[in-house]
């Protein structure tokens, strides 16, 4: 070999020394760290997810309503049935909303 080559293999060597064991139970506390995250982050969406399906059953129907009705209710000035049927949705959505008791 070369000399230049052997310099570069000293100089790469791992030295001799005992392990650290600060260092590998940070790394582990931060593994762990990152699981827990990824968990809650599944958690949260999964809880969106629900949330999206709660409120569209809710304001689907609602919606349906008041739109089939809304041209003689505007015509004659009577939008009340619409917004409470809009509020009735968003009443209904608070009331099954799961975030409010996580």
């Amino acid at each position: 070999m070369t000399e230049p080559t052997l310099r570069l293999r000293a100089m790469l060597e791992d030295a001799p020394r005992a392990p650290d064991r600060a260092f590998v139970n940070q790394i582990d506390a931060l593994v762990q760290l990152d699981q827990a995250y990824a968990l809650r982050r599944r958690r949260a969406w999964r809880r969106f997810a629900g949330d999206v399906v709660v409120a569209s059953a809710i304001l689907v129907p609602a919606l349906g309503l008041g739109l089939t009705s809304a041209p003689g209710l505007i015509n004659s000035d009577h939008a009340a049935f619409i917004v409470s049927t809009m509020l009735l949705a968003l009443v209904g959505w608070a009331a099954t909303n799961r975030w409010a008791s996580s």
